[in-house]
């Protein structure tokens, strides 16, 4: 269980997070299920233990490409298709201001801050945020919620110890 691992806090952060971000009542359901069902093998443990930024990778796994991104910072095409299924789940399409943005010649044009960014605008123009967190290497991880999410990002990033920032300022 992840409560032998994280404090109550962090837990209910952790837990609040995946409330905000995700589309729908049965995501939540299955998501927390899992968040508190999570066991850590010996190794995943010690890295937990006095590290409550870890809680964010083991939700990183839990939501990846349903209510989450996670890609490597030249993979636009994974970026593309992620966030656009995440818009999707949640009733939005994006065009990223092209045409095809899933188009060879478009996607060697732009790096995944740029999409971020264009993703973002179009998504805040439909009444959602794109929000993204510092991984601390070489990859881009976030989530889309509701605007009034906002006070659940900031309680996440200060229980947890990291930084969340919107899709317009990426890492």
């Amino acid at each position: 269980m992840i409560s032998e691992y994280f404090n109550a806090s962090q837990v209910q952060a952790a837990e609040q997070l995946i409330i905000a971000i995700s589309p729908s009542d049965e995501c939540v359901d299955r998501h927390l299920q899992m968040l508190r069902e999570t066991e850590l093998d010996d190794d995943e443990a010690e890295e937990a233990e006095g590290e409550p930024s870890q809680l964010l990778w083991i939700i990183k796994d839990i939501i990846d490409w349903e209510t989450g991104f996670y890609v490597d910072w030249n993979d636009t095409e994974s970026f593309v298709e992620c966030i656009g299924e995440l818009a999707e789940s949640r009733g939005v399409t994006l065009s990223f201001g092209v045409e095809d943005p899933l188009a060879e010649e478009f996607l060697d044009e732009v790096d995944v801050p740029e999409l971020m960014l264009r993703a973002h605008a179009e998504l805040a123009a439909q009444g959602l945020v794109l929000w993204s967190w510092d991984t601390q290497g070489d990859a881009y991880g976030g989530w889309i919620s509701r605007p009034e999410a906002a006070p659940v990002m900031a309680t996440v990033a200060e229980v947890l110890g990291l930084e969340i920032r919107e899709g317009n300022e990426s890492f």
